[in-house]
């Protein structure tokens, strides 16, 4: 199996090599990264058995910014790989799929609550109520057209949501980022992974 982590940071952010770090640990398979701003339309992402979107400190609603992804974009629109987009990822997956995202009162960070609002696979082995590290100051405002809530906080109504067809999860959370007091973000990267396995046999 063969996995693309598409880097929509900006250039020599230590948060991929995280992300890079943590997916290389939760699966046997071969690991790549590619910049966001590589992308073009003949990319060829058949190559890869599963997508991974990464965050980004980048804000949405800014003027331009999504013009700075569209290829991503395109991508989004027309794959029906296994795909988990986090974070800003997550945001711009609404996005495509033409959800609105919007700006919050306040900057989230650190650990918090969330709850689950599905019995998908990506939970298995999770309480209904567990901690995964947040950092964000916009969120998706409506599930996508075709997406179905699967998490959800009293801050964030839309913490993770999957397509009803289609393996492509979002989270608004980074399951990357975890320790041993919270570790549920492992959890869901390894099911996330074997999930994955089922669609790529």
């Amino acid at each position: 199996m063969r996995t693309l982590i598409i880097d929509n940071y900006q250039s020599n952010s230590p948060q991929i090599e995280n992300l890079y770090n943590v997916v290389k640990d939760v699966t046997v398979h071969t690991v790549e990264v590619k910049d966001y701003s590589s992308l073009n339309p003949g990319e060829e992402f058949s190559l890869y058995d599963v997508i991974l979107l990464s965050g980004s400190p980048r804000m949405l609603a800014e003027p331009g910014i999504m013009d700075a992804y569209v290829h991503e974009v395109n991508f989004l629109r027309n794959t029906d790989k296994p795909l988990l987009a986090i974070c800003f990822g997550h945001q711009l997956m609404a996005l495509a799929f033409g959800a609105e995202v919007v700006e919050m009162d306040e900057a989230v960070k650190g650990y918090y609550m969330v709850e689950r609002m599905s019995n998908d696979e990506i939970f298995e082995g999770l309480a209904e109520r567990f901690l995964v590290c947040e950092s964000h100051k916009e969120m998706v405002a409506e599930l996508p057209f075709g997406f179905g809530l699967l998490a959800t906080s009293p801050g964030c109504p839309i913490e993770a949501m999957k397509h009803n067809r289609l393996p492509m999860y979002g989270v608004q959370f980074h399951p990357e980022r975890f320790d041993g007091a919270h570790p549920a973000g492992r959890s869901i990267l390894e099911n996330f992974f074997t999930l994955a396995s089922w669609y790529t046999k």
